[in-house]
């Protein structure tokens, strides 16, 4: 079961990383989608300062669900931490830089925030 999880972590944090590519425009997630540009709650940051915080912010997070996710699989007694921190932090990041309209918020990681949260409620439950 735990490498099941994992190997479903790891996958997850791949999908993150797909955001980096659109902070950055190197390519659309959704026509027309302009994320983070736009984000509401960041408003005072220029949109090219935005898009590489926004890359590095989901890269770091990303990158960090990838290697919870192995901890997790290979039972490592770090692997849940660093899940738990990877999955608030990257939910917390992808709240930031929502641009506060709830049509577009499923384009701008809705879902991603939902098994975010799955991932704390089964590590909490499993410790």
């Amino acid at each position: 079961m735990t490498i099941a999880v994992g190997v479903f972590v790891a996958m997850h944090g791949l999908v993150h990383a797909m955001y980096v590519g659109q902070a950055l425009r190197w390519f659309e997630l959704r026509e027309g989608m302009t994320w983070p540009v736009g984000a509401r709650f960041v408003p005072a940051i220029p949109d090219a300062a935005l898009r590489v915080s926004a890359a590095n912010a989901v890269g770091v997070s990303s990158l960090a669900l990838v290697v919870g996710g192995i901890g997790i699989a290979m039972d490592a007694g770090w692997g849940p931490t660093v899940t738990l921190v990877a999955a608030i932090v990257a939910s917390v990041v992808h709240l930031l830089l929502w641009d506060g309209d709830v049509k577009t918020f499923p384009d701008q990681g809705l879902y991603g925030i939902v098994i975010n949260v799955v991932i704390v409620v089964w590590i909490v439950a499993t410790r």
